[in-house]
């Protein structure tokens, strides 16, 4: 991760959804540097970047594919990781953040941030109580649903990112993350405040 750390003036995108602070708090205890974080709108970043102020950002791909493309087209902007639990389908061979986990504390770590900030982030949920058989139904039918022709060419014309995760594996990612030692639970708070 030092090396990666070391790149002036490449921007950072760890496809990371919705938590860039977050992002960088991994990178500064996971790499032992000391990146400064500086939160801003798109605009203010924008502005930073173009003056030269800043050299990294963490954003979500969704967001930065469409606000940031002449920098993409230009190779100005850089991908250089992603911090999921699984490779974006784009960027199969981007380099993954839980690769440069020492131990298997930080591997852990890492995989709860993920979890936390990944598709788990925005779930369609039922209420409690709802019987099985109608859970088994509504998961067939999102999933069938962002497989649909029709609904892709939309999404692809509406420049949207279809790239669900099915109702186990977002329960067993709510699982996981509540089985967390307290340990683990306290380091977490450490890291990310």
């Amino acid at each position: 991760m030092n090396n990666l750390l070391i790149l002036a003036w490449v921007i950072v995108l760890t496809l990371l959804v919705g938590a860039r602070t977050r992002a960088f708090a991994q990178a500064n205890f996971f790499s032992g540097k000391t990146i400064r974080l500086i939160v801003g709108f798109t605009a203010d970043v924008r502005l930073a970047f173009n003056s030269g102020e800043i050299a990294g950002l963490s954003n979500s791909w969704e967001s930065t594919k469409s606000t940031w493309r002449k920098e993409l087209e230009s190779g100005e902007l850089k991908l250089i990781l992603q911090a999921m639990l699984k490779p974006h389908p784009e960027f199969p061979k981007l380099p993954m953040a839980l690769n440069y986990a020492k131990t298997e504390e930080a591997k852990r770590l890492i995989s709860t941030v993920a979890r936390v900030h990944g598709p788990t982030v925005r779930p369609y949920v039922l209420p409690p109580n709802t019987p099985k058989d109608r859970v088994q139904i509504t998961r067939k039918a999102f999933m069938d649903t962002m497989k649909d022709p029709d609904f892709l060419a939309e999404a692809k014309k509406a420049n949207l990112d279809i790239n669900p995760e099915d109702g186990a594996t977002l329960e067993q990612n709510v699982k996981d993350i509540l089985k967390l030692e307290p340990a683990l639970v306290a380091k977490l708070k450490e890291i990310l405040t």
